[in-house]
């Protein structure tokens, strides 16, 4: 595959991304759409499951940044993580997704890319998860 900033489809989720984040709707509304189009995954096989973890990290990011919950993260990094959803939503990208098996190829190699470019926001933005977590199990 050519390299993911290169590629129209992922250059064309980039600028759209910019305005989904402008809107919680807009933003609530890809998470939903995310969240259908992985439970229509079977995850018996290994290498997906870690593909759908990776997807489950960026819409529960989109989620606590969309209630303002979460604002910790570079706005070109909160872009590209809705640019990688809005790329795994598109039916119709560099590989179009109704195509058996090969279809989500692409959609896995941005996917690992934004996760492994913005690995350090992930890391800060999972402790934030825990501590909250934590703050939560401490106030009950």
């Amino acid at each position: 595959m050519e390299d993911v900033e290169k590629n129209q489809f992922f250059k064309r989720a980039v600028k759209k991304a910019s305005e989904v984040l402008k809107s919680s709707p807009r933003m609530r509304n890809l998470v939903n759409k995310a969240s259908d189009k992985i439970n229509d995954f079977n995850i018996d096989n290994v290498k997906m499951s870690g593909f759908i973890a990776r997807l489950n990290v960026f819409i529960r990011m989109v989620k606590a940044y969309a209630r303002g919950e979460y604002r910790e993260i570079e706005w070109k990094h909160i872009v590209l993580v809705v640019a990688a959803l809005l790329y795994f939503i598109t039916p119709l990208d560099f590989i179009p997704d109704f195509i058996p098996v090969t279809g989500f190829v692409d959609d896995f190699a941005v996917l690992v890319w934004v996760y492994n470019k913005i690995q350090h926001e992930i890391d800060r933005f999972q402790l934030w998860e825990s501590n909250t977590a934590t703050d939560v199990k401490e106030a009950d």
